[in-house]
């Protein structure tokens, strides 16, 4: 069981920690310019600087296929627990031990992609699962043999990714009740912080919005520019579930 975390300008990232502590292998996809910063386990360089979140997460999944791997997880340098829902209630489990059992399940299937969820929206989940249809972003398992597409360069990389899995005939799950805990979006130094700060979002939003018109809207949502896209209605058109 493999993670790739990439991570940018936070060499005090913590979230390795509870991920080995469940037993995961966890692997750090770092800049040449901030290696020498990070004191993680397993630095990979990916030797080049400032070439954008797209790049890093095609790195690694090029670099995954490249070591063998099939399955792997793709998750954020800031989370700071996982959990899962119980009596609707987000109740925080130890260490990343909330992974495991969906991983595995995911592993066993035919499925491309899957996704969780965030605590602050988990606890009113009804299903514990959804097919086609849920929120794919910040922690994603993926089936490489595949996932043969690329991300995109300023979008909103892990939605349009998404998209693209459903545009190539393959599904995904989503697992409702499993969830991470990280702080509000952009609020954090390092990472996507700056870009956050100069609302290049925005920016990224409208670019998926014109990525997928169809099954795409422009909103604002918490005071910024955001996109919502319509899994379940390019799901349908490409002939796949829906649940």
């Amino acid at each position: 069981m493999i993670v790739m975390i990439p991570t940018k300008a936070r060499p005090a990232t913590q979230t390795y920690k509870l991920l080995e502590a469940s037993g995961f292998m966890v692997y750090h996809f770092i800049e040449p310019q901030d290696v020498k910063d990070y004191k993680v386990p397993n630095i990979v360089d990916i030797g080049a600087d400032n070439k954008g979140i797209s790049f890093v997460r095609n790195y690694m999944l090029n670099w995954a296929r490249s070591n063998g791997h099939t399955h792997a997880i793709i998750c954020d340098d800031d989370f700071d627990h996982f959990g899962t829902v119980k009596d609707k209630k987000s109740v925080r489990e130890p260490n990343a031990d909330a992974l495991i059992k969906p991983f595995k399940v995911f592993c066993s299937s035919s499925f491309a992609l899957a996704g969780i969820n965030q605590r602050q929206f988990a606890w009113s989940e009804t299903k514990p699962y959804k097919v086609n249809n849920g929120k794919m972003n910040g922690c994603i398992f993926i089936n490489l043999k595949k996932t043969l597409w690329n991300y995109k360069d300023n979008t909103k990389e892990d939605l349009d990714f998404a998209m693209q899995c459903l545009d190539n005939s393959h599904s995904f799950i989503y697992f409702c009740k499993t969830f991470y805990n990280t702080p509000a979006i952009g609020s954090n130094s390092g990472g996507l912080h700056d870009l956050y700060s100069n609302n290049a979002d925005s920016s990224w939003a409208r670019n998926l919005n014109l990525a997928w018109p169809k099954y795409s809207k422009i909103i604002k949502q918490y005071g910024r520019i955001d996109c919502r896209v319509d899994f379940k209605s390019l799901a349908k058109d490409k002939g796949l579930d829906v649940k």
